[in-house]
């Protein structure tokens, strides 16, 4: 336990600064780009236990996913303009073609082509390798964008699937009797998981609907409503605004417990404790962001859906 919380602060320590200081967007995306390769080779690495797998294909699949995340930032270039990826692409001419449609299809391409060519692949291990790169890819991807829309998306949904995590397991430990997933992860049940929403929930809640209280902490030029520049949350009427809150807060909550779930689920089917050791007590990059990974992806599909029916740019 010593560890975890040592290891737990130093982590803090590093990252604060480096997601919330504006001046430190560049180590940002050097840092996610660093995450994706590290989770990449760890899924990979996992899949070790039932067929060992060549360097090389975990190269190839280090690289696929890099060149998937590169294309989900790629889409949203109007409101990543500035990120190391559109850097190198245009640097590489690639940013006028290089889409998610055209990084899946290249993706599939090649996964079949290697299929064909090397006799120990088999369509097994076509599956595995595409969830990899879909998993990773596309999570690291979602956790950029919503960096470079505003840093308070990433406060606020590291602040959910924190709290999510923390309270599941407070309320586990003092009323959990009913398992949630005797199979997938045993420790975890429904009395935790409904207890974690309900605090997340709240404060998520109350982030979005009192965040022009605080809000000159992230935006010195004045108070702005929590979606500003996505749709016009401040024209809503204050119940509505705490209904919309509640409800994202609450999903957002739920999705950070089914992607803690989700990687359990994997490493339960291989047989291994942690995705790796990378952190000291906490595991691997999947062990300590998986809950943010899987919402991070729910969030930008909100945020997107938003977009597209009212059409407002996003601000920073």
């Amino acid at each position: 336990m010593k560890r975890r919380i040592i290891t737990g602060i130093v982590l803090a320590f590093i990252l604060l600064p480096v997601v919330v200081i504006p001046e430190l967007i560049r180590v940002f995306d050097l840092f996610i780009f660093v995450i994706a390769i590290a989770a990449s080779f760890e899924l990979v690495n996992m899949y070790d236990k039932e067929k060992k797998i060549h360097i090389a294909m975990k190269i190839i699949n280090a690289f696929l996913t890099i060149l998937l995340m590169m294309s989900i930032i790629n889409y949203f270039h109007r409101y990543c303009d500035e990120s190391l990826t559109l850097i190198v692409l245009r640097a590489l001419k690639m940013d006028l073609f290089l889409s998610p449609a055209v990084a899946i299809i290249s993706i599939f391409v090649i996964m079949m082509s290697i299929m064909v060519i090397n006799p120990n692949y088999t369509v097994a291990d076509v599956g595995k390798f595409f969830i990899s790169i879909m998993y990773i890819g596309v999570c690291t991807g979602a956790v950029t964008i919503l960096r470079y829309f505003g840093v308070r998306f990433i406060v606020y949904l590291a602040g959910i699937t924190v709290l999510t995590d923390i309270f599941a397991l407070v309320f586990g430990m003092a009323l959990g009797k009913h398992k949630m997933a005797p199979v997938t992860s045993p420790k975890k049940t429904w009395e935790g998981a409904v207890g974690g929403s309900i605090v997340a929930t709240t404060a998520g809640t109350l982030i979005i609907f009192l965040y022009p209280n605080f809000s000159h902490l992230f935006h010195p030029q004045g108070s702005i409503h929590f979606f500003d520049g996505v749709f016009r949350y401040k024209e809503f009427t204050t119940v509505g605004k705490i209904f919309s809150a509640f409800a994202l807060s609450g999903f957002l909550s739920i999705c950070s417990q089914i992607g803690d779930l989700l990687a359990s689920k994997l490493k339960r089917t291989y047989g291994i404790k942690d995705y790796s050791q990378i952190f000291p007590g906490h595991g691997g990059i999947l062990d300590r962001f998986d809950s943010l990974f899987f919402a991070s992806s729910i969030f930008l599909i909100f945020l997107l859906i938003e977009m597209n029916i009212f059409g407002w740019p996003l601000g920073a």
